[in-house]
């Protein structure tokens, strides 16, 4: 017979600290210091969850509750784990300068995942946020047309039911350098998808020539790095942090979108994971073949975006709708 004034003790407790929180699920851990204590664990937690399903008018839910409540016996300890909160959506990089994520040395004044997280943070109520990429941009690119899709993991939200539509209304009002669209909901899942995505992209880039270049031997130099397969060195520029392999990438296009004698400009499809900055300047032959190769003269990257990013993504829009979100 389990002791009522002992069930008391720690229902009252754990009502007082899940009062200001908003969930919908639960479930009921306990520790008693003894091995296969299930004569008393089990009717301990039943009579617990019952009174706060009939207090706080929430669920327990044994597969994915929105709130684990662990009580050690032996210490009278309670810890609360806070399920996080995944939004999925899109995000166009407006300006160069900003990396995808936070540093953990101050380098940079911002990033994607703050101008980001920071307004949800606020509505959520959250401690802290973990940003999820569809891959990265260079510091010095940018992403425009539709975005590149990602996923925001919120640490122990306070409130897990708001207006998404409006809170992407208040992150792009917040944000000169960031934009997001489709935000929504999602599920835990949603990172592992788009992080094991490997979407074809389209670059526009201009480059700078060392020498003049007529437009004939552009549309040449195009036609050459066209539907082929180039080989590339992980570059030298980020050698220190990846390993040293060679890949095999597809160019489909290399297209001369405007001409100029030293600083034309290109637009490239390419296979997920080509180095564009080292297909236009060669590597010092790490890249084959190249336009630099190709040329025979020195061209480096003056501007890179990232146009579009090629991931179809099944009812984009509505990502996820928790059950107990009403229509």
């Amino acid at each position: 017979m389990i002791n009522q004034k002992i069930i008391s003790y720690y229902t009252n407790r754990i009502i007082r600290k899940l009062k200001n929180l908003e969930f919908y699920t639960f479930l009921i851990g306990v520790v008693s210091g003894k091995e296969k204590d299930n004569e008393f664990e089990k009717p301990f937690k039943q009579n617990i969850g019952k009174v706060i399903e009939e207090k706080l008018q929430k669920k327990v839910d044994f597969k994915d509750p929105d709130v684990l409540i662990l009580i050690n016996i032996k210490t009278k300890k309670i810890e609360y784990q806070i399920k996080p909160l995944y939004l999925f959506g899109r995000y166009q990089k407006l300006v160069a300068g900003i990396p995808q994520t936070k540093w953990k040395r101050k380098k940079f004044k911002t990033s994607v995942q703050e101008e980001i997280g920071k307004t949800l943070l606020k509505i959520t109520k959250g401690k802290d946020h973990s940003f999820h990429g569809c891959g990265r941009e260079d510091i010095d690119v940018v992403t425009v047309g539709e975005g590149r899709p990602f996923v925001i993991e919120i640490i122990d939200p306070k409130i897990r039911k708001f207006d998404v539509k409006k809170a992407e209304e208040e992150i792009n009002k917040n944000s000169k350098m960031v934009k997001v669209s489709n935000l929504a909901i999602t599920t835990k899942e949603k990172v592992k998808e788009i992080k094991l995505a490997q979407p074809d992209k389209i670059y526009e880039t201009e480059v700078e020539l060392e020498k003049e270049v007529e437009k004939k031997e552009l549309e040449k130099a195009c036609q050459l790095l066209s539907n082929i397969i180039i080989s590339q060195q992980t570059p030298t520029r980020v050698l220190k942090r990846r390993y040293d392999l060679l890949r095999k990438k597809k160019v489909y296009y290399f297209k001369l979108k405007k001409y100029h004698p030293k600083n034309p400009t290109f637009e490239i499809k390419t296979q997920s994971g080509t180095y564009i900055k080292e297909l236009i300047s060669g590597d010092n032959g790490r890249t084959k073949p190249s336009l630099s190769e190709i040329l025979n003269q020195k061209t480096v990257v003056k501007k890179l975006v990232v146009k579009k990013i090629l991931l179809k993504i099944s009812n984009e829009k509505l990502v996820f709708k928790p059950s107990y979100q009403r229509p």
